[in-house]
């Protein structure tokens, strides 16, 4: 019985660094931003291609066709460009949004309070 009291003891609280209840939910994570700004640039890159494609084209559905997968695979490597720099400038978005980097803070907190369990 000591030992679960221990370990809730041990656990971080929220208050301890500054949170409400409302800071915990936070819309902003770097997964689900990256994720949808990833999918932004392979969209319009395809798009673009498409577009191009199909104005140098003589039948212009078989360039619009190559030109989409054409943007397809350039934009899946831009999108993953993006989505790794997302998650490389998340410590700047703490520092830039405090609550933000309190947030993480207790997130790691509550991560390492996990693994001593």
């Amino acid at each position: 019985m000591r030992d679960v009291s221990d370990r809730i003891a041990a656990r971080p609280v929220p208050e301890d660094y500054g949170l409400t209840a409302e800071d915990l939910r936070i819309w902003y994570s770097p997964g689900r931003a990256g994720v949808v700004l990833a999918l932004l640039v392979t969209a319009g890159l395809a798009l673009s291609y498409a577009i191009d494609g199909s104005r140098q084209s003589d039948p212009w559905i078989w360039g619009a066709a190559l030109g989409l997968l054409y943007g397809a695979f350039f934009g899946g490597f831009a999108g993953l460009g993006v989505l790794v720099l997302i998650h490389w400038a998340d410590p700047l978005v703490g520092r830039l949004w405090p609550v933000y980097g309190r947030l993480r803070l207790y997130r790691d907190a509550l991560q390492a309070a996990r693994e001593t369990a």
